[in-house]
């Protein structure tokens, strides 16, 4: 955008931000109060109106001779149009770290709303909102791979596993986008797993990939903040492995817990719209599908800990004054 262009679009936008309290102007008139020649404003005027309208400033009105006229809404408003205004005179971005993939949940700091891929995502979100049916800006192949265990010590609930996507910051089941050279869907479920599980390999002979079902989902993307048409292909993994060897992002989500909208680890959400749409369809659901591995899981300490806080709390409590009994004995 050259000077000249940017002084002519601030001015434009000061002319509106003072319509507001005002009867509404006719487009032809705020071009002239703008001081833009009439060929210019033809286009230049109504281009502005429509891009600063989608922010909800402007109230649109027609004359008694039918010509369009606008009105800024609010004070508010008409602050919003002239800081816009000042933005654009001073060359200065009002977003910033587009090049960072990643959103995250609330609530923001000043330096998240205004970063680039989260503004995106609560434009999207509100977009989704407002309209069911709105396009997705991207279309997207995904395959998940559902592992359900139950643990030693664990009550007898099955579990299932997630993993932290860095990204997204938020968990979801093992799995990732198609990618062009994966052979085929069951291909690609395999390679993921093999990525995200610290030393799986595949083996025919004792690992199975029972494919469950094809899912289509719309949400925003937490990791570029568009609304994205995911195609989910659902797997179940089910293996004769003696143990799986999980990295530290991994978590297992009870059954209660999966499809808990509330549901967080930490400050992190599941991902789980296309598995909610997949246990609606599944015969049985999530609970109708067998165990992945046969034998119960040994649970980490960290697992132990997480379920069972209090009795965790009152045994390091009784370790450390055994500890301190001891040490006069020591000395």
């Amino acid at each position: 955008m050259t000077d000249v262009s940017r002084t002519s679009t601030a001015a434009l936008l000061d002319c509106v931000a003072a319509q507001e309290g005002t009867a509404p102007v006719t487009v032809e008139e705020l071009g002239r109060r703008a001081g833009l020649a009439p060929t210019e404003a033809a286009t230049a005027v109504p281009t502005v109106l429509a891009l600063v309208g989608a922010f909800g400033v402007l109230r649109e009105e027609t004359t008694p001779s039918g010509a369009p006229a606008v009105a800024v809404i609010s004070p508010a408003a008409a602050y919003f149009l002239r800081g816009l205004a000042a933005y654009i005179r001073s060359g200065h971005a009002v977003l910033d770290n587009w090049e960072r993939a990643g959103t995250e949940a609330g609530p923001y700091t000043d330096g998240q709303v205004l970063a680039g891929p989260q503004f995106l995502y609560l434009t999207e979100s509100r977009r989704l909102a407002l309209d069911a049916d709105a396009v997705p800006l991207r279309e997207v192949e995904v395959v998940q791979v559902v592992v359900k265990a139950r643990h030693r010590g664990g009550g007898g609930r099955a579990r299932y596993l997630f993993q932290y996507d860095e990204r997204a910051r938020q968990y979801q089941l093992p799995g990732g986008h198609v990618r062009a050279s994966d052979a085929d869907h069951r291909a690609a479920a395999i390679r993921e797993l093999e990525e995200e599980l610290a030393g799986y390999r595949h083996r025919a002979d004792r690992d199975v990939l029972t494919e469950l079902g094809t899912v289509e989902a719309v949400q925003p993307s937490r990791t570029f903040g568009a609304v994205s048409g995911y195609r989910v292909t659902f797997f179940q993994l089910r293996t004769d492995a003696e143990r799986l060897l999980l990295g530290p992002g991994a978590h297992w989500a009870a059954e209660e817990e999966v499809l808990d909208p509330g549901f967080r680890i930490g400050r992190a959400s599941l991902n789980v719209t296309a598995l909610a749409r997949l246990d609606a369809g599944l015969p049985g659901g999530l609970t109708g599908l067998p165990l992945s591995v046969p034998d119960p899981l040994r649970r980490t300490l960290r697992q132990v800990v997480r379920d069972r806080p209090w009795e965790a709390a009152g045994l390091a409590v009784g370790v450390i004054g055994l500890v301190v009994s001891l040490i006069p004995l020591l000395l």
